[in-house]
């Protein structure tokens, strides 16, 4: 069964750089089956379980956050979405550092559509699959900084935390800027 929600929400990878701010309102189809998979993630106290859809609602509310950081990367809120210490982490508060210092923020031109392929959840660690298309314009000081269009596939690495789940890794399974690698319609 496909269910399709339109959510403004926002990507790690976009134009200018392996990461980025995304703007828009994006398409956003999620795969899901009838029943979705449920694992048991143990804790110090007692068994929880965890549905895949919770990832992948969990994975939408990142996105949705990642969007404001695009927007005003001065106040990105990098200790939301990824765990601290985490290559993600990292990555994040040193591209909202640059953004902000340089003035660059994503602008309403341009959009996200991402589509979720797959979500596995093993104890308090997630992997998540994206396909998504982005061709967000980023701007300077009102310029045009960059208006280059990134269709790829990721793989998002998520753990569970005391405050939720939090992205802490992700890579890319196959890029483009040659068109669109999801054959989102429309």
């Amino acid at each position: 069964m496909r269910v399709k929600w339109w959510w403004t929400v926002v990507g790690l990878v976009a134009c200018g750089g392996s990461t980025g701010a995304i703007t828009g309102e994006p398409m956003v189809e999620v795969v899901r089956g009838v029943d979705p998979p449920v694992v048991a993630v143990t804790t110090t106290t007692e068994p929880r379980f965890v549905r895949t859809d919770d990832v992948v609602s969990a994975f939408d509310r990142l996105m949705t956050i990642r969007l404001e950081c695009g927007r005003r990367p001065g106040t990105c809120p990098v200790d939301d979405l990824a765990v601290v210490g985490s290559s993600m982490h990292t990555e994040l508060v040193d591209l909202m550092s640059v953004r902000a210092a340089s003035g660059i923020t994503a602008s309403s031109r341009g959009s996200l559509r991402y589509r979720v392929d797959d979500a596995r959840v093993d104890g308090d660690v997630a992997t998540v699959t994206t396909c998504l298309t982005d061709d967000t314009v980023m701007v300077m000081d009102g310029a045009v900084f960059d208006d280059s269009i990134l269709s790829a596939t990721v793989q998002w690495s998520m753990s569970l935390t005391e405050t939720g789940w939090k992205w802490s890794a992700w890579r890319f399974v196959s890029v483009t800027r040659e068109g669109d690698l999801c054959a989102f319609t429309g």
